[in-house]
């Protein structure tokens, strides 16, 4: 595995947990502020613009789920905004490891069928997919 993706896995890790271990619906500063770092460090890791995609939605969520009232125009009639923000957070997030397997999967695929090294497998996965390395 690339150490890229190392990096992301991480960020990934520490924003589940996060957001399993702070349930929002309050102005927690602290948690918005967390999210803001471990997206914008996940972001810089990979140049993926699924990705980053991805990370700036988890941002923006994120955003409401920790703030005084921002939760509460994503309510729904059996679940509060806090709980529909963090599940729709935690489904981002899994969209996003699952992201990382896939470019992973395509750089391997690369290195094994063309000898492509993994440099250009990044730039081939950052231009959109993998068109480049088939």
């Amino acid at each position: 595995m690339s150490t890229d993706i190392r990096e992301v896995r991480k960020h990934y890790s520490t924003l589940r947990d996060l957001v399993i271990q702070n349930p929002g619906g309050w102005n927690d500063v602290d948690s918005r502020s967390k999210v803001e770092r471990e997206c914008s460090a996940a972001s810089a890791a990979l140049p993926d613009p699924e990705c980053h995609e991805r990370l700036r939605a988890v941002q923006a969520q994120a955003a409401d789920l920790y703030s005084a009232e921002g939760h509460a125009k994503w309510a729904r009639r059996n679940m509060s905004g806090a709980d529909y923000l963090r599940l729709q957070i935690l489904i981002a997030l899994e969209a996003i490891n699952t992201r990382l397997f896939f470019i992973d999967a395509l750089r391997a695929r690369s290195l094994l069928e063309g000898g492509h090294d993994a440099s250009e497998a990044r730039v081939a996965v950052a231009e959109g997919g993998p068109q480049g390395l088939v």
